[in-house]
């Protein structure tokens, strides 16, 4: 498993990065959230985030794409996308919670394409 160190001046940080359900933007830093709801704040912002994720990534890695300026989600764990209610629904089977995020409709539909022509889950 791959896993990135952040060291600042007070802390240590290992993530691994691959393994979240999504990231979200929080000013210049951002969360990542796993699939336990484990919650870590990042000293990084999303753009930077994003970098390190595609450096990282494998082709047997799970892909993560970005929607928006607000979310980077792993596709791995996408289960439904509702246009009528705005919701991308999130999850890993092995937990018993799941994650409703609350994406643009345009989005959405972008998402929801990308799964019909097979861009993503191939």
């Amino acid at each position: 498993m791959k896993q990135i160190v952040f060291n600042r001046r007070n802390e240590l940080l290992r993530v691994p990065l691959l393994r979240a359900m999504f990231y979200e933007a929080y000013g210049n830093y951002c969360y990542g959230v796993f699939p336990n709801k484990q919650k870590v704040m990042l000293p990084v912002g999303l753009a930077e985030l994003e970098k390190l994720i595609r450096s990282m990534s494998d082709a047997g890695q799970p892909v993560f794409i970005r929607i928006g300026k607000r979310f980077i989600v792993n596709t791995e764990m996408i289960v439904q996308v509702n246009l009528s209610t705005q919701k991308l629904v999130l999850s890993d089977f092995d937990h018993p919670d799941h994650f409703d995020l609350p994406i643009a409709r345009e989005a959405l539909r972008k998402i929801k394409e990308l799964y019909e022509t097979q861009q993503i889950w191939k």
